[in-house]
């Protein structure tokens, strides 16, 4: 009687003192995030020399697609630029008892959705298109959910190219982790996300690939840690040639940079996002040159440099010592195949990296 009474005890303790989501989400609008963000090339090394930044800001609770929504602007760049940027995206959390919900939006993916349209794999089937039919609240943080346990967030099957494939969204929680970070000690949720890709014949299901990503939750402050390996992927199955996804690597840090937002200089060193991106091969062109642009308030040798996602040097574009001003260079990348790269803009100490994809 003693034991059943315990198990009782222990049942209605687990109910009642269940951490609840909204918990884990600081509670003041206004509250920064600043992390590192460090690439990682086909083995999961960091690729150091193209590291870069990101900032997040609780910007506002307000009704967003039918759930109150914590919304939260975000921003990448380099050290020197990044805190006059403008913020680009937005994520949104919505929380409900022990469940914190994220809202899926494809706009994130959305290059490489171009990427793989502009193969015209299926007339009748739009990758862009499908992903957006996806776009929904997802109860992705189940803060009470059994460790270890899989649970399905979306599940949707379509035909390309005549086969049958399966996508489906689902989340784990793993065991809680202490993780020491730069802003302090915390006992943290783990979560791992997963989009898998699967091939169905008759009643079987066949693996083709998964994409996973691991963020670490800590009580007051959120993510404070994140995890994305690389994937190499072959879908020639389905007339998709291999292809490689970047991993990354997340870590909160206490600032970005020791220059206030209001004094910093825009006009010192800036680098620009490449136009068009992406390029090649795409929906509006058939054209594998991007425009790459900067600015600079003094003289100094300016290095111009291209990488592949593995961090490997493809090409040098500029070398050489260039008066304050502003500058253009028309990257021709005939000679490449599709993919991610990074140019790299080296001027004096000072160094800035950005993303651009070349479809073929």
């Amino acid at each position: 009687m003693k034991r059943l009474s315990f198990i009782f005890l222990m049942i209605f303790s687990n109910i009642v003192f269940s951490q609840q989501a909204n918990e884990f989400f600081p509670n003041q609008l206004g509250y920064v995030w600043n992390y590192k963000v460090t690439p990682l090339d086909s083995i999961n090394n960091p690729i150091v020399q193209l590291e870069y930044f990101r900032k997040d800001s609780f910007g506002v609770v307000s009704n967003y697609k039918g759930r109150m929504a914590n919304i939260v602007f975000s921003k990448e760049g380099g050290w020197q630029t990044i805190n006059s940027q403008p913020y680009l995206d937005t994520n949104f959390y919505s929380f409900e008892g022990t469940i914190g919900f994220e809202y899926f939006s494809s706009s994130g993916i959305e290059p490489f959705l171009l990427q793989l349209d502009s193969l015209q794999l299926d007339p009748n089937f739009n990758f862009v298109t499908f992903f957006k039919s996806l776009q929904n609240w997802y109860s992705v943080y189940r803060f009470a959910a059994n460790v270890n346990s899989i649970y399905t967030l979306m599940q949707k099957d379509t035909t390309i190219s005549n086969f049958n494939i399966r996508f489906r969204y689902a989340a784990i929680r793993n065991h809680d982790q202490t993780v020491s970070t730069l802003i302090g000690t915390f006992n943290c949720k783990k979560f791992t996300t997963v989009w898998d890709f699967s091939l169905l014949v008759g009643s079987f299901v066949f693996p083709l690939f998964s994409i996973d990503d691991t963020v670490w939750i800590a009580p007051g402050n959120w993510m404070v840690q994140a995890y994305q390996p690389s994937k190499s992927v072959d879908l020639s199955l389905l007339g998709i040639p291999p292809f490689k996804i970047t991993g990354r690597r997340i870590h909160i840090i206490d600032q970005i940079t020791n220059i206030d937002d209001e004094s910093f200089i825009v006009h010192d060193f800036v680098l620009f996002q490449n136009y068009p991106n992406p390029f090649g091969n795409t929906l509006n062109s058939n054209n594998p040159t991007t425009k790459i642009s900067w600015q600079s308030s003094i003289g100094s040798r300016q290095i111009l440099k291209v990488y592949d996602i593995l961090g490997n040097e493809v090409a040098t574009l500029v070398d050489e010592y260039r008066d304050a001003g502003k500058y253009e260079f028309e990257f021709d990348a005939e000679r490449l195949p599709s993919g991610v790269y990074f140019y790299k803009l080296q001027n004096g100490e000072q160094i800035q990296v950005k993303k651009m994809i070349l479809i073929r």
